[in-house]
Order: C-alpha cells, then sequence, then structure tokens
C-alpha cells in the first residue's frame, strides 16, 4: 500500500513515491536534500566570518597593509579589491538558502539567512572603510 503525502507547493495529497506532483507539476524534494541546505549555508557563513574577522583584526594591528602601494602607486588593498574579496564567498554562502527560499522550504528561514550575511557583509565592508580612514586612505 503506498501512503499518501502532501505535497508542500499545492498541499494536493499525492503519493509518497511521486517525484512530481501531478496536480501542480512541482518536483517533490525528497527530506534527504532538504536536511543539508541549512547546515551547508550555515557552515560555510560561519567559515566566511571567521575569515573576514580574522582578517579585518589583523588590517587593524597591521595599519600599514592599507596604505602599502605596488610599483603602480596603487594601493595593494584597495577598497574595490576588498569588496570582491567579501563579496565572491558571499555569493555561494547564500545559493543554499537561494535554494530553499525558491523551492518553498522554510521560507522564513531561508530569508534571515540572506539578510543576515548581507547585514554582516554591509557591516565587514563598513569597518573596513573606517580602518582606510584611520591609516589615511
Amino acid at each position: 500500500m503506498i501512503n499518501k503525502i502532501l505535497c508542500p507547493y499545492c498541499k494536493q495529497e499525492i503519493d509518497e513515491t511521486a517525484k512530481v506532483c501531478p496536480f501542480c507539476t512541482s518536483k517533490i524534494l525528497k527530506e534527504d536534500y532538504k536536511k543539508f541546505l541549512f547546515p551547508l549555508g550555515t557552515g560555510l557563513y560561519i567559515l566566511w566570518l571567521v575569515a573576514n574577522i580574522i582578517g579585518l583584526i589583523a588590517l587593524n594591528h597591521y595599519p600599514q597593509v592599507l596604505t602599502m602601494r605596488d610599483k603602480d602607486k596603487d594601493l595593494i588593498l584597495s577598497l574595490p579589491d576588498y569588496v570582491q574579496l567579501c563579496l565572491h564567498p558571499m555569493i555561494i554562502i547564500l545559493v543554499p538558502y537561494i535554494i530553499a527560499a525558491v523551492k518553498k522550504y522554510q521560507t522564513g528561514k531561508a530569508i534571515v539567512g540572506i539578510i543576515i550575511t548581507v547585514l554582516t557583509s554591509i557591516i565587514f565592508i563598513s569597518y573596513f572603510i573606517c580602518l582606510q580612514k584611520l591609516a589615511g586612505v
């Protein structure tokens, strides 16, 4: 006997073995897939958070890095370079949250993850700008 479950999208009763809902034609994600979304996003976020905190602490203790210039008199670590260093990994962090939001799996939790990640990056970039001002860049 095949058990029935509710489609997470249209809430119609379907067979638990269905891969696509016959009513709304949405793909049915299995719980095995879903349970890795938030731990993956959170783990990536924590790694990114620690790396940025360590980097900013190092810049705070060694402000001369902010004023160092290469042979063309360009800053070694300019604001655009730091923004790229900060934002590129953030895109990878957001992928699990975006997948969860698009698939309507714990959408509120996914949106909170996205907001926290974006706000943290804004804080990091703001702090970097403050460090540059203190270093006289």
